[in-house]
Protein backbone atom coordinates (compact mmCIF):
# COMPACT_ATOMS: atom_id res chain seq x y z
CA UNK A 1 0.00 0.00 0.00
CA UNK A 2 1.38 3.40 -1.01
CA UNK A 3 -0.11 6.80 -0.15
CA UNK A 4 1.04 10.03 -1.80
CA UNK A 5 0.61 13.60 -0.60
CA UNK A 6 1.47 16.81 -2.42
CA UNK A 7 3.49 19.29 -0.34
CA UNK A 8 2.53 22.54 -2.06
CA UNK A 9 4.87 25.53 -1.94
CA UNK A 10 3.72 28.16 0.56
CA UNK A 11 3.91 31.77 -0.58
CA UNK A 12 3.78 34.62 1.92
CA UNK A 13 2.05 37.42 0.03
CA UNK A 14 2.75 39.56 3.10
CA UNK A 15 4.46 39.03 6.43
CA UNK A 16 4.19 41.55 9.26
CA UNK A 17 6.28 40.94 12.38
CA UNK A 18 4.21 42.06 15.36
CA UNK A 19 6.42 41.28 18.34
CA UNK A 20 8.68 38.87 20.19
CA UNK A 21 7.10 36.60 22.77
CA UNK A 22 8.75 35.63 26.07
CA UNK A 23 9.24 32.06 24.81
CA UNK A 24 11.34 33.30 21.88
CA UNK A 25 8.65 32.87 19.22
CA UNK A 26 7.76 35.80 16.98
CA UNK A 27 4.20 37.08 16.77
CA UNK A 28 3.32 37.25 13.07
CA UNK A 29 0.49 38.52 10.88
CA UNK A 30 0.66 37.08 7.38
CA UNK A 31 -1.33 36.51 4.20
CA UNK A 32 -0.44 33.03 2.98
CA UNK A 33 -1.35 31.16 -0.18
CA UNK A 34 -0.11 28.11 -2.09
CA UNK A 35 1.20 27.33 -5.57
CA UNK A 36 0.82 24.28 -7.80
CA UNK A 37 4.47 23.35 -7.39
CA UNK A 38 5.92 21.41 -4.50
CA UNK A 39 7.48 18.30 -3.04
CA UNK A 40 5.86 14.87 -2.93
CA UNK A 41 5.67 12.56 0.05
CA UNK A 42 5.19 8.83 -0.61
CA UNK A 43 4.60 6.45 2.30
CA UNK A 44 4.25 2.69 2.36
CA UNK A 45 4.27 -0.05 4.96
CA UNK A 46 7.63 -1.18 6.29
CA UNK A 47 9.14 -3.05 9.24
CA UNK A 48 11.14 0.06 10.18
CA UNK A 49 10.93 3.85 9.99
CA UNK A 50 12.95 4.62 6.90
CA UNK A 51 13.51 7.80 4.87
CA UNK A 52 14.70 7.99 1.27
CA UNK A 53 15.06 11.22 -0.69
CA UNK A 54 15.17 11.90 -4.42
CA UNK A 55 14.56 14.86 -6.71
CA UNK A 56 16.57 17.89 -7.87
CA UNK A 57 17.20 19.21 -4.34
CA UNK A 58 17.68 15.87 -2.57
CA UNK A 59 21.31 16.66 -1.69
CA UNK A 60 20.32 19.81 0.20
CA UNK A 61 18.30 18.22 3.00
CA UNK A 62 19.34 15.93 5.89
CA UNK A 63 18.73 12.25 5.39
CA UNK A 64 18.59 11.27 9.05
CA UNK A 65 16.49 12.10 12.13
CA UNK A 66 17.24 15.82 11.64
CA UNK A 67 14.86 15.82 8.68
CA UNK A 68 11.49 17.31 9.63
CA UNK A 69 9.77 14.43 7.83
CA UNK A 70 11.12 11.98 10.42
CA UNK A 71 10.24 14.42 13.21
CA UNK A 72 6.67 14.57 11.88
CA UNK A 73 6.42 10.78 11.79
CA UNK A 74 7.66 10.47 15.40
CA UNK A 75 5.31 13.27 16.47
CA UNK A 76 2.39 11.36 15.02
CA UNK A 77 3.40 7.96 16.40
CA UNK A 78 6.72 7.67 18.29
CA UNK A 79 7.22 3.98 17.49
CA UNK A 80 5.51 4.01 14.09
CA UNK A 81 7.08 2.20 11.14
CA UNK A 82 6.90 3.19 7.48
CA UNK A 83 9.04 3.79 4.44
CA UNK A 84 8.83 7.50 3.61
CA UNK A 85 10.10 8.71 0.25
CA UNK A 86 10.53 12.47 -0.18
CA UNK A 87 10.71 13.81 -3.73
CA UNK A 88 12.40 17.16 -3.15
CA UNK A 89 11.38 19.54 -5.95
CA UNK A 90 11.57 22.80 -3.96
CA UNK A 91 14.83 24.57 -3.14
CA UNK A 92 15.73 24.86 0.54
CA UNK A 93 16.00 28.08 2.55
CA UNK A 94 13.76 29.65 -0.07
CA UNK A 95 10.92 31.08 2.02
CA UNK A 96 8.50 28.64 0.38
CA UNK A 97 7.80 26.57 3.48
CA UNK A 98 9.23 23.41 1.94
CA UNK A 99 10.10 21.74 5.24
CA UNK A 100 6.76 22.63 6.83
CA UNK A 101 4.89 21.48 3.72
CA UNK A 102 6.81 18.19 3.82
CA UNK A 103 5.93 17.73 7.49
CA UNK A 104 2.26 18.44 6.82
CA UNK A 105 2.18 16.04 3.86
CA UNK A 106 3.86 13.39 6.02
CA UNK A 107 1.22 13.82 8.72
CA UNK A 108 -1.57 13.54 6.14
CA UNK A 109 -0.14 10.40 4.54
CA UNK A 110 0.88 8.58 7.70
CA UNK A 111 -2.42 9.33 9.45
CA UNK A 112 -4.09 7.41 6.62
CA UNK A 113 -1.49 4.64 6.55
CA UNK A 114 -1.62 4.16 10.31
CA UNK A 115 -5.33 5.02 10.60
CA UNK A 116 -4.81 7.52 13.43
CA UNK A 117 -5.84 11.19 13.73
CA UNK A 118 -3.39 14.07 13.42
CA UNK A 119 -2.75 15.68 16.85
CA UNK A 120 -4.22 19.14 17.45
CA UNK A 121 -0.85 20.84 18.05
CA UNK A 122 1.09 20.49 14.77
CA UNK A 123 2.67 23.92 15.38
CA UNK A 124 5.18 22.22 17.68
CA UNK A 125 6.84 20.98 14.49
CA UNK A 126 7.04 24.52 13.08
CA UNK A 127 4.92 27.65 12.85
CA UNK A 128 4.00 27.00 9.21
CA UNK A 129 2.87 23.39 9.64
CA UNK A 130 -0.77 24.20 10.59
CA UNK A 131 -1.36 26.37 7.50
CA UNK A 132 0.43 23.80 5.31
CA UNK A 133 -1.97 21.17 6.66
CA UNK A 134 -4.90 23.36 5.65
CA UNK A 135 -3.29 24.27 2.29
CA UNK A 136 -5.69 27.16 1.66
CA UNK A 137 -5.26 30.92 1.30
CA UNK A 138 -5.59 32.41 4.76
CA UNK A 139 -4.66 35.12 7.21
CA UNK A 140 -2.25 33.59 9.73
CA UNK A 141 -1.59 35.15 13.13
CA UNK A 142 0.16 34.39 16.39
CA UNK A 143 2.91 31.82 15.99
CA UNK A 144 0.99 30.12 13.18
CA UNK A 145 -1.92 28.68 15.15
CA UNK A 146 -4.55 31.35 14.38
CA UNK A 147 -5.82 30.77 10.83
CA UNK A 148 -8.65 32.55 9.01
CA UNK A 149 -9.30 31.35 5.43
CA UNK A 150 -10.00 34.09 2.88
CA UNK A 151 -10.85 34.12 -0.81
CA UNK A 152 -8.67 35.71 -3.49
CA UNK A 153 -9.13 35.94 -7.28
CA UNK A 154 -8.71 32.68 -9.18
CA UNK A 155 -6.31 31.97 -12.07
CA UNK A 156 -3.50 34.11 -10.66
CA UNK A 157 -0.09 33.32 -12.09
CA UNK A 158 3.11 33.87 -10.16
CA UNK A 159 6.73 34.02 -11.29
CA UNK A 160 9.17 32.73 -8.68
CA UNK A 161 12.87 33.65 -8.77
CA UNK A 162 15.38 32.30 -6.26
CA UNK A 163 19.13 32.96 -6.35
CA UNK A 164 21.56 30.17 -5.54
CA UNK A 165 21.84 31.52 -2.02
CA UNK A 166 19.64 30.44 0.84
CA UNK A 167 18.66 32.22 4.02
CA UNK A 168 17.74 30.45 7.22
CA UNK A 169 14.71 31.86 9.00
CA UNK A 170 16.71 32.03 12.24
CA UNK A 171 19.45 34.13 10.67
CA UNK A 172 17.02 36.66 9.25
CA UNK A 173 15.06 37.02 12.50
CA UNK A 174 18.28 37.29 14.51
CA UNK A 175 19.35 40.21 12.33
CA UNK A 176 15.93 41.90 12.34
CA UNK A 177 16.17 45.19 14.22
CA UNK A 178 12.50 46.13 14.48
CA UNK A 179 10.34 43.30 15.78
CA UNK A 180 7.30 45.39 16.73
CA UNK A 181 5.47 46.53 13.59
CA UNK A 182 1.92 47.41 12.61
CA UNK A 183 -0.49 44.60 11.80
CA UNK A 184 -1.97 44.08 8.35
CA UNK A 185 -5.06 46.09 7.50
CA UNK A 186 -8.35 44.18 7.56
CA UNK A 187 -9.04 41.84 4.65
CA UNK A 188 -12.20 39.74 4.29
CA UNK A 189 -11.40 38.36 0.85
CA UNK A 190 -12.32 39.39 -2.68
CA UNK A 191 -12.77 37.97 -6.17
CA UNK A 192 -11.82 41.29 -7.80
CA UNK A 193 -8.26 41.49 -9.13
CA UNK A 194 -8.31 45.29 -8.92
CA UNK A 195 -9.48 45.26 -5.31
CA UNK A 196 -6.97 42.54 -4.43
CA UNK A 197 -4.10 44.45 -6.05
CA UNK A 198 -5.03 47.60 -4.15
CA UNK A 199 -5.04 45.65 -0.90
CA UNK A 200 -1.73 43.92 -1.54
CA UNK A 201 0.04 47.19 -2.18
CA UNK A 202 -0.82 48.30 1.36
CA UNK A 203 1.10 45.33 2.74
CA UNK A 204 4.76 44.52 3.23
CA UNK A 205 7.25 41.86 4.26
CA UNK A 206 9.03 43.08 7.38
CA UNK A 207 11.90 40.67 6.67
CA UNK A 208 12.66 42.04 3.20
CA UNK A 209 15.15 44.78 4.05
CA UNK A 210 17.05 42.57 6.48
CA UNK A 211 17.25 39.83 3.84
CA UNK A 212 18.47 42.33 1.24
CA UNK A 213 21.17 43.47 3.66
CA UNK A 214 22.41 39.89 3.90
CA UNK A 215 21.86 39.06 0.20
CA UNK A 216 22.00 42.34 -1.81
CA UNK A 217 21.19 40.43 -5.02
CA UNK A 218 17.57 40.27 -3.86
CA UNK A 219 17.20 43.97 -4.66
CA UNK A 220 18.09 43.28 -8.31
CA UNK A 221 15.42 40.56 -8.50
CA UNK A 222 12.78 42.80 -6.93
CA UNK A 223 13.65 45.64 -9.31
CA UNK A 224 13.50 43.27 -12.29
CA UNK A 225 10.05 41.96 -11.35
CA UNK A 226 8.70 45.45 -10.68
CA UNK A 227 9.14 46.51 -14.30
CA UNK A 228 7.66 43.42 -15.94
CA UNK A 229 4.53 44.08 -17.98
CA UNK A 230 1.40 42.71 -16.33
CA UNK A 231 2.97 42.41 -12.88
CA UNK A 232 0.84 44.11 -10.25
CA UNK A 233 2.58 43.01 -7.04
CA UNK A 234 6.17 42.10 -6.18
CA UNK A 235 7.44 40.76 -2.88
CA UNK A 236 9.77 38.29 -1.19
CA UNK A 237 8.22 35.17 0.31
CA UNK A 238 8.81 34.48 3.99
CA UNK A 239 12.40 35.04 5.05
CA UNK A 240 13.61 34.60 1.46
CA UNK A 241 15.36 34.18 -0.75
CA UNK A 242 12.56 33.54 -3.27
CA UNK A 243 11.05 36.71 -4.75
CA UNK A 244 7.89 36.72 -6.81
CA UNK A 245 5.69 38.74 -9.11
CA UNK A 246 1.91 38.27 -9.40
CA UNK A 247 0.26 38.37 -12.82
CA UNK A 248 -3.39 38.15 -13.79
CA UNK A 249 -2.74 36.54 -17.19
CA UNK A 250 -0.58 33.63 -18.28
CA UNK A 251 0.90 35.36 -21.33
CA UNK A 252 2.43 38.16 -19.27
CA UNK A 253 3.71 35.68 -16.70
CA UNK A 254 5.31 33.50 -19.37
CA UNK A 255 6.94 36.56 -20.94
CA UNK A 256 8.35 37.59 -17.57
CA UNK A 257 9.61 34.05 -16.96
CA UNK A 258 11.44 34.07 -20.29
CA UNK A 259 13.06 37.39 -19.45
CA UNK A 260 13.98 36.14 -15.98
CA UNK A 261 15.80 33.12 -17.41
CA UNK A 262 17.80 35.44 -19.66
CA UNK A 263 18.52 37.97 -16.91
CA UNK A 264 19.27 35.38 -14.21
CA UNK A 265 20.42 32.23 -16.09
CA UNK A 266 21.82 30.52 -12.99
CA UNK A 267 18.79 31.05 -10.77
CA UNK A 268 15.76 28.87 -10.06
CA UNK A 269 12.96 30.49 -12.07
CA UNK A 270 9.42 29.09 -12.32
CA UNK A 271 6.01 30.24 -13.47
CA UNK A 272 3.18 28.58 -11.52
CA UNK A 273 -0.46 29.13 -10.60
CA UNK A 274 -1.84 29.83 -7.19
CA UNK A 275 -4.17 27.10 -5.93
Amino acid sequence: MKINSFAAAKVNLALHVRGLKSNGYHELHSLVTFANIGDIIEVRTSNELKLTIEGPFADNVPKDTDNIVIKAAKFLLPDGKAHINLIKNLPVEAGLGGGSADAAATLRSLSKLWNIPIPKTPEVLGADVPICLLKETAIVQGIGEKITPVSIPSNLHIVLIKPNIGLSTAKVFNNLKNKHNEKMCTFKGTDSIEEFANYLNKLRNDLLQTSITIVPLLRDIINFLNVQKGNYYTQMSGSGTTCFGLFDDEVSAMRALSQAKIKFPNMWCKMVKLI
